[in-house]
């Protein structure tokens, strides 16, 4: 007989059917062994009696997560015992024949909840257990289906999937190679590609139109809840003949299709809104700001000055936020600690009284009626709403250190008073980023974000503006406090590509040892082409409503290590030896 997988059971009334899987619940009730069966489907429940001796002598052996077949007559449960939680409980299996295919030693975790209690290494260490667990194994299916709908979706709209080197060069493009030691050329190393960024240039050279693929990405960084250590993927575009509105314009409908089609969240606003790099740091805080809430960063410079106190009297900058929360001492207490951590020197508060016209707390007593309705003035002119329980944190220091301090404070209030609904998504495209900043340790230029990015004004700005006023044509896309995207309209054009990297330091000779197939490949014309690329497991954490990116992982890393097969291990002497390499200590 043909196995059937347990969800499909119950369309087989009456029928005899084969379902083989694992035991999830053994209930012994004397006369009648109830199993729940559970296989990548779901869980079907069968019942041996003891009327029926073999298997009912067999079910008596069995133990969790045995792994077990099952044939046998499908039946309609009593309507009292029917569960209606699960896809077949209105049915169950009387069994006829139960066999062990495999038996299972006790568990190290329990595999009925959602696991998120047991420590990620223990759990990872098992995950070929944990891969069991609903949770799991739903988040499996789930990125199944949505790579699916990129993959078409890609195709649908005119992109050729091509796949592009595992085993490419080392070049300096933000992070550390993974590199892998060549054996036929002895003192040569292969490095694993920290994104296919080259290659994908080269294509729109070759004359590819529309490029894309779910690309394996490979960074030496250090891991936090949302970037996964070793490697991640991402959704890699390329198109020609394109400009930076035409790229947004290609990409737009497939957020919004894969939001609406694959899940049950609603986007917040769409078209996506485009905002400027600084207007998004001197609103928010954060080039990745959470704009499911408002709750903009407030200039309060001026007004804090006027009220004599020392420590604002020389500061460059105060800005604040109102908050519609009061908050006890020992509350405000914490928070300014931990702002302290973030390099800020204080938070300065304030509480609304009941008649809104007057500031409460301890250095309320220096600000005047005039001072106070201007600080009221200047939140209500930034979208604010004022009355009823509010405090207002504010802090002082150098403008680029506030902003930052602000944001942290801002995304901080957000989770505090539950802002942040995670049945919205809310996108944006940042733009008008600057293209170097000033490297305090190495007194030099350095690209802010990707090398191959065409600056705005081309040639003749690199040749006649300062470096740090130079725009790059690069754009952010940014998600519910995450940077999802990332693309440019690209430098293609050989002396301009060779002048950006002189400004960060680069002789025109270095440059040409770096990267001298792509400074080739454009003097034989380049076509004018931007792209992006979107980190999947990032955007798949979102979608998937998990908290940390490893969730999303079939086998993921914890701790720079991926801690079922002990990698990364040390390698035998004569694997070293083949590879002429020694190891110092």
């Amino acid at each position: 007989m043909k196995r059937i997988l347990a969800t499909d059971t119950a369309k087989k009334l009456n029928k005899k059917v084969k379902v083989s899987g694992w035991a999830q619940k053994v209930r012994d009730h004397g006369g009648l062994v109830f199993i729940d069966l559970r296989d990548w489907s779901g869980i079907v429940q069968v019942v041996v009696d003891e009327k029926d001796k073999e298997p009912f002598e067999i079910a008596q052996k069995v133990g969790m997560e045995y792994v077990i077949s099952v044939e046998g007559e499908v039946i309609e449960r009593e309507d009292d015992l029917k569960n209606s939680q699960i896809e077949t409980g209105n049915i169950e299996i009387k069994a006829e024949k139960v066999e062990i295919l495999n038996e299972s030693k006790p568990l190290p975790f329990p595999l009925t909840e959602d696991g998120r209690d047991i420590d990620e290494r223990v759990r990872y260490k098992y995950r070929f257990l944990d891969i069991r667990r609903q949770r799991v194994r739903d988040i499996i299916e789930k990125r199944h289906n949505i790579l699916n709908f990129v993959v078409n979706w890609f195709s649908k709209n005119g992109f050729v999937q091509v796949p592009t080197p595992i085993l490419t060069v080392s070049s300096p493009e933000g992070a550390r190679d993974f590199l892998v030691p060549s054996r036929i050329y002895p003192g040569r190393f292969y490095a694993l590609p920290q994104a296919p960024q080259q290659y994908k240039q080269l294509l729109m050279v070759g004359g590819l139109d529309k490029y894309f693929q779910i690309a394996p990405c490979f960074r030496d960084e250090d891991p936090r809840s949302d970037r996964h250590y070793g490697t991640f993927y991402q959704v890699d575009a390329e198109l020609s003949f394109v400009n930076k509105d035409e790229v947004f314009e290609s990409i737009e409908p497939f957020f919004k299709e894969v939001v609406e089609e694959m899940t049950d969240k609603k986007l917040k606003e769409y078209p996506i809104p485009r905002i400027p790099y600084r207007e998004m740091m001197e609103n928010y805080g954060s080039d990745k700001a959470d704009l499911r809430f408002d709750m903009k960063l407030t200039d309060l410079t001026e007004s804090f000055k006027s009220t004599g106190m020392d420590v604002f009297k020389n500061v460059d900058c105060v800005k604040g936020i109102l908050v519609n929360r009061d908050f006890t001492r020992k509350e405000i207490d914490d928070l300014t600690e931990e702002m302290k951590q973030y390099g800020a020197k204080g938070l300065a508060w304030l509480k609304l009284s009941e008649k809104n016209e007057e500031f409460d707390g301890p250095i309320a007593k220096f600000f005047e009626k005039d001072t106070s309705k201007n600080i009221i003035d200047a939140f209500e002119s930034n979208d604010y709403s004022i009355g009823g329980q509010q405090t207002i944190f504010a802090i002082a220091g150098k403008s680029e250190d506030v902003n930052e301090q602000m944001g942290i404070l801002r995304s901080k209030m957000g989770d505090l008073l539950e802002l942040k609904d995670p049945n919205v998504i809310a996108f944006a495209w940042v733009v008008d980023f600057d293209m170097f900043e000033w490297n305090e340790d190495t007194q030099n230029w350095d690209f802010i974000h990707n090398p191959f990015s065409m600056p705005s004004g081309g040639l003749e700005a690199l040749k006649n503006q300062k470096p740090d006023e130079i725009k790059a044509q690069q754009y952010d896309f940014v998600g519910n406090g995450f940077e999802l995207l990332s693309g440019s309209i690209r430098n293609h054009h050989p002396e301009t590509f060779i002048e950006a990297f002189k400004i960060c330091g680069y002789s025109e000779e270095e440059t040409r040892q770096q990267f001298g197939h792509m400074i080739s490949s454009f003097e034989y014309g380049a076509p004018p082409h931007g792209g992006y690329a979107l980190g999947l497991d990032r955007f798949l954490m979102i979608l998937l409503d998990e908290d940390n990116i490893r969730e999303v992982y079939a086998f993921p890393m914890s701790g720079a290590q991926e801690t079922m097969t002990g990698a990364p291990r040390e390698v035998s002497e004569e694997v070293l030896k083949e590879l002429k390499l020694k190891i110092i200590k």
